[in-house]
């Protein structure tokens, strides 16, 4: 399984930085070929980084880390902060909350998704079997 294509960027942790990655995103999956895919990427991508830059407790000047993999398998996307805590999927307990749907929705759209512990901080990652894997 050899990697096609792979695009990562750094952003500031700021709310701001959730639509620069969306649009980073959108221009990666226009570049790969990826139309079909397009939005179910956006979106994961939203609530990581969204995930990253509300609860990632990243001190003050840090950055979050996005990349993008794809190979002719899967899109991998990675989103990384160097804040403590491991981030966990609500389960219902308020299902009338506006807020606390994003690793409930990545898990909708994605094929699988986890947390790798790093030294300083963690990678939330998502990723989609390609229509040529299935």
């Amino acid at each position: 399984m050899s990697t096609t294509h792979r695009l990562s960027v750094r952003y500031p942790r700021t709310r701001t930085s959730v639509g620069k990655a969306r649009e980073f995103t959108r221009t990666f999956a226009d570049s790969s070929g990826l139309d079909d895919m397009s939005d179910d990427l956006v979106q994961i991508v939203s609530e990581l980084v969204t995930n990253a830059i509300v609860h990632g407790k990243t001190a003050r000047g840090r950055q979050i880390g996005v990349a993008i993999d794809q190979d002719s398998e899967r899109v991998r996307i990675e989103v990384r902060d160097t804040g403590d805590g491991i981030p966990r999927k609500r389960r219902g307990e308020r299902p009338l909350a506006v807020s606390g749907w994003g690793l409930g929705i990545v898990e909708i759209l994605s094929t699988s998704w986890g947390v790798t512990e790093q030294v300083i901080g963690k990678t939330v990652w998502a990723e989609i079997q390609t229509k040529e894997a299935v």
